[in-house]
């Protein structure tokens, strides 16, 4: 438990996840997670003890879309932000790490019912920033497609 905030317990909560994407002729497309709530987002899951991050990400994303098949290409970093958990009466402090992972093909993403997912989409990056509310989710994706960027003109060499 970390410092206390506005007068409430604040917990830190440590979670790992993945910018999926798949090359199309149009440029990269991210796949994104919409929750029964509406809300449009990235796989991600809470990193258990003895877990690396990458580890969670892999896992998440074959939990919550039902895709196997990729290729961890990248670091992005990590996302933090604050948020309060009414029915626990606390304030979570959470870090979320991101890594860049290449589709490689012959699946198609189905949504984790069981997690309150409703679908999946594969989107363009513009999409995908208009999608997701986040700010802090943003700046995740803003990092991809610089990597994605960068990357497309250095792959084309090697």
């Amino acid at each position: 438990m970390a410092k206390r905030r506005a007068g409430k317990p604040v917990k830190r909560a440590r979670s790992a996840g993945g910018v999926v994407f798949r090359r199309t002729p149009q440029g990269p497309e991210i796949l994104l997670l919409q929750h029964e709530g509406g809300k449009w987002m990235l796989p991600k899951g809470t990193i258990e003890s003895g877990e690396t991050p990458e580890a969670v990400a892999r896992r998440e994303v074959a939990e919550e879309s039902c895709i196997t098949n990729i290729q961890v290409v990248g670091d992005l970093g990590e996302e933090r932000y604050f948020f309060f958990w009414r029915s626990e009466d606390t304030y979570y402090d959470k870090t979320v790490h991101y890594y860049l992972m290449e589709f490689l093909g012959g699946e198609e993403p189905t949504p984790q019912q069981e997690e309150g997912f409703t679908a999946c989409a594969w989107v363009s990056l513009d999409e995908a920033m208009a999608r997701i509310k986040y700010k802090e989710t943003r700046e995740i994706i803003r990092r991809a497609r610089q990597v994605l960027e960068a990357g497309d003109r250095v792959t084309a060499c090697g």
